[in-house]
């Protein structure tokens, strides 16, 4: 199958959540139509590791790396962030091979992004960001903002307004997003976890997972609900005590990831349908059925029992749950195990993806249910 026949042709079909399979299919299509992307050869990695390892998806961390530390030096919110995450990924999967540079790339996503979340600012101040950024990396001398001349930024300025084109054409012109980092606060305060441990834990987990593509396969619902729920078990002593067996039982098969069909096409939110910019839709249930429209638009709980599966509350598959903790697991556990992780690993922890601490809490809570559960 050609690029061009798996590639969506309308913005409507742009705005859908791929499975991994899909995801993986449309790189090699796209790297199969270029010389320079058909001349990098892929890793023979085991299936969980395969979309990570791809070539593209290398590119895209590196670029996600980038834009954090560009918007944070600029003071801008987790949200800007995430969608500028967002769109390094939706462009990568469908144009694998960009015509500018990474760096590039990444400062036009956060340029976009700051226009799409309303946090506008100066391009010639995202420019001199960039600048400095891309100096550390390289082993430069920081400098101040006002000390970067005009004659850089003025030289910059052209390649990263044909990124924002390039961008733009990549995703169809499709800005549709929500805020996963919103609903996982309003879910935090729902639940009533502590600020200490578990509700930071989620936030961590929830802000890494914009260095892969879940966030690509999942509806922000799904990162969100996913992500408090690996942080309430990471606080728990022991996996039996933990309570959600569902989560669980996707670790103990050894099998492949799981992967559920109700997600793709879904714009459920349970708790704010505004975000969706579309209003809220039904939700395509396992069996490939769809739900009653009613489901999402009932009273939200004021209350959630961890203890349970809450997340069916808002219209969430347990498989889709399941999909989303053993993948970003998966994700930690390359960079924690010795055995696995090879110098490319340890290279780009070196660079910041993703948090060592989390790395270290996810592995030692794998091994803690692989002893619980005999897993794999």
């Amino acid at each position: 199958m050609s690029a061009a026949q798996m590639e969506p042709t309308t913005t409507t079909d742009r705005h859908i959540f791929m499975t991994r399979s899909h995801i993986v299919s449309m790189l090699n299509a796209n790297a199969g139509s270029s010389s320079v992307a058909a001349a990098v050869p892929l890793p023979s990695g085991s299936e969980r590791h395969e979309l990570l390892d791809h070539p593209a998806m290398v590119s895209a961390a590196r670029s996600c790396v980038f834009v954090k530390e560009v918007a944070r030096s600029m003071g801008f919110p987790a949200r800007t962030i995430s969608t500028a995450q967002l769109l390094i990924h939706r462009t990568y999967i469908y144009r694998s091979t960009p015509p500018v540079a990474s760096s590039d790339l990444a400062t036009a996503c956060l340029f976009v992004a700051a226009k799409m979340e309303e946090t506008i600012k100066r391009l010639r101040d995202v420019l001199a960001h960039s600048y400095i950024n891309s100096l550390t990396l390289n082993g430069g001398t920081p400098i101040d903002v006002q000390s970067v001349p005009a004659a850089v930024t003025d030289k910059m300025r052209p390649t990263v307004l044909a990124g924002e084109q390039y961008i733009m054409d990549a995703i169809g012109f499709d800005f549709r997003t929500t805020h996963a980092h919103l609903l996982y606060v309003k879910l935090a305060k729902l639940a009533g976890v502590p600020k200490a441990n578990i509700a930071v834990d989620g936030w961590t987990i929830l802000s890494d997972s914009y260095f892969t593509t879940l966030p690509v396969q999942f509806p922000s619902l799904v990162t969100a609900a996913g992500a408090l729920c690996l942080a309430w078990n990471l606080c728990c002593g022991s996996p039996r005590t933990a309570g959600n067996t569902q989560v669980f039982q996707a670790f103990g098969s050894g099998k492949g990831i799981e992967e559920s069909a109700n997600r793709r096409g879904t714009t459920s939110n349970g708790l704010d349908s505004k975000q969706n910019g579309g209003g809220g839709g039904g939700v395509v249930a396992p069996s490939g059925q769809q739900r009653p429209r009613g489901r999402d638009r009932r009273r939200r709980p004021m209350s959630l029992d961890l203890t349970s599966e809450w997340w069916l509350e808002f219209g969430v598959a347990t498989e889709d749950i399941q999909s989303f903790v053993r993948q970003i697991a998966d994700f930690y556990l390359l960079f924690f195990n010795s055995t696995v992780a090879s110098a490319e690993y340890i290279e780009r922890h070196k660079s910041g993806l993703p948090s060592k601490e989390m790395s270290q809490k996810i592995g030692q809570w794998r091994m803690k249910l692989s002893s619980a559960i005999g897993g794999t």
